[in-house]
């Protein structure tokens, strides 16, 4: 028997006075306990609400700054409340649900004087929410009044605890509160000027987007495709927003506006990247059998980013095409030419600590087309960054071991120093692995001792990377 069972065991066996007792005990040294028992013995003998109020104010009260370390008692404490305010819907009160808001608004106030770090009060604010959409549906509060108070909550609150309200209180609003939810909602959104591509990073406005938000809800709840893309039409100020536009054509299979959303957004951001509107915009031209005009903008969308990965995905294309030799070709011939600007003295002058050299996204284009020797000359050729070295080596150790090791020896200082660090050198110790596994294979196990007292001697005062070694 665990000692869970054995307590539970002994409990059962306990009356009903001594188990008061105990709890009784055990609340005076516990002060959550103790608060929790306090707050139900107040409301508990009144059926009234004005009790309940003040457990509320009570309850919701932070007396002060709470730092982190306390906002787990106070999270508890909403916790607590919201089971005894769950309780109170049995008694069929219509204000309870008044009451719940107010212990809402009081626990969003409170929280500017909480540090909820830890996120724990925040889903207790929540729990509260839940409560209420329990009363709701149970007490029925006067539907339209409800919707005016739900509406200032989702507009005004501080907190976005009412952020998202359908399609939850559909059923507590009924026709009349939804009708009048929707009025108040749509005056402010039609009053919102249209937004375009000039208005690309302006100003957030919080306002704005709880108002289109909810307008958005409202469409996906009454199934209004056309109301949702008005709404969506309204602010076309991010390339994001035609985007959805045109994936809510594309998912109706209405693939002619898709494309005509996507070549809007496309001409109206020309100065930026635009990937994923290039990426729709390719899938689309090719599923209508545009080759001429899927191969123009595979192109912009891999001029735009080029490297290998872009590489790539223009291969992609090219393969549907049927074009992969030609578009592999001026591809390759387009960052050639950008590798030779890239290693120019002057460009070399500039070149940020971060900025990794242009080399290395043909290496590893050549990589991953398994084209070892290409890989090696194009390697050979220029600075490449210091993290596709080893894969270099590995890759290069297939053909010529003597070219993989030197290449391991020129990238072990640079392990071993990032690896003090925090005294962590399990990479390095591979690559010294690797060397010694390559020199086996090439029964060369002297040349490995030699290499290795001499790694001793350079590193002895790195003695976590000594004790690896030691295994050896």
């Amino acid at each position: 028997m665990t000692e869970d069972e054995l307590i539970q065991a002994y409990l059962d066996a306990l009356d009903a006075t001594a188990l008061r007792k105990l709890l009784l005990e055990a609340s005076w040294r516990d002060p959550v306990l103790h608060e929790k028992l306090r707050l139900a013995a107040t409301v508990a003998g009144s059926k009234g609400l004005s009790v309940l109020r003040k457990g509320v104010r009570e309850a919701t009260s932070t007396n002060g700054f709470v730092d982190w370390r306390e906002s787990g008692n106070y999270a508890r404490r909403l916790e607590d409340l919201a089971e005894l305010l769950e309780q109170r819907i049995a008694d069929g009160q219509v204000e309870l649900v008044e009451v719940i808001e107010e212990a809402i608004a009081l626990a969003e106030e409170a929280l500017q004087s909480v540090d909820d770090s830890g996120g724990v009060v925040m889903p207790a604010i929540l729990g509260l929410k839940k409560v209420h959409l329990a009363a709701c549906n149970a007490l029925q509060p006067d539907p339209v009044a409800l919707a005016g108070r739900l509406h200032d909550f989702q507009m005004n609150g501080e907190w976005d605890t009412f952020h998202e309200l359908l399609p939850d209180y559909a059923g507590a609003l009924g026709e009349a509160g939804l009708q009048a939810y929707r009025l108040r909602v749509e005056e402010a959104w039609q009053a919102l000027p249209q937004r375009g591509p000039a208005d690309y990073r302006g100003e957030w406005s919080t306002s704005r987007f709880r108002v289109e938000s909810a307008m958005e809800a409202i469409a996906r709840h009454a199934d209004d495709f056309d109301l949702l893309v008005a709404v969506r039409a309204k602010n076309l100020s991010s390339p994001s927003y035609f985007l959805t536009l045109a994936r809510l054509f594309r998912a109706r299979g209405r693939l002619d506006e898709a494309l005509a959303w996507v070549e809007q957004g496309i001409a109206g951001f020309p100065d930026q990247r635009c990937d994923d509107l290039l990426d729709l915009a390719v899938e689309l031209l090719l599923a209508r059998g545009n080759k001429p005009e899927a191969e123009r903008l595979a192109w912009l969308r891999f001029e735009r980013s080029a490297g290998c990965e872009a590489f790539f995905r223009l291969m992609t294309v090219a393969d549907a095409l049927d074009r992969r030799a030609a578009l592999r070709a001026r591809a390759l011939d387009l960052l050639w030419r950008s590798v030779a600007e890239d290693e120019s003295r002057e460009r070399v002058a500039r070149r940020a600590m971060w900025e990794k050299p242009v080399r290395g996204e043909i290496v590893s284009i050549f990589l991953r087309e398994g084209d070892a020797d290409a890989m090696w000359e194009a390697f050979r050729g220029g600075e490449v960054a210091v993290g596709l070295w080893g894969a270099v080596a590995e890759a290069r150790a297939k053909s010529d071991h003597e070219d993989a090791i030197a290449l391991y020896k020129r990238l072990l200082p640079h392990v071993v120093e990032s690896g003090s660090q925090g005294s962590q050198y399990a990479l390095a110790f591979t690559i010294v692995k690797k060397i010694q596994a390559l020199r086996a294979g090439h029964r060369q196990t002297g040349i490995f001792r030699d290499e290795l007292a001499e790694m001793r001697l350079t590193w002895k005062r790195k003695r976590n990377f000594m004790k690896l070694l030691d295994a050896l």
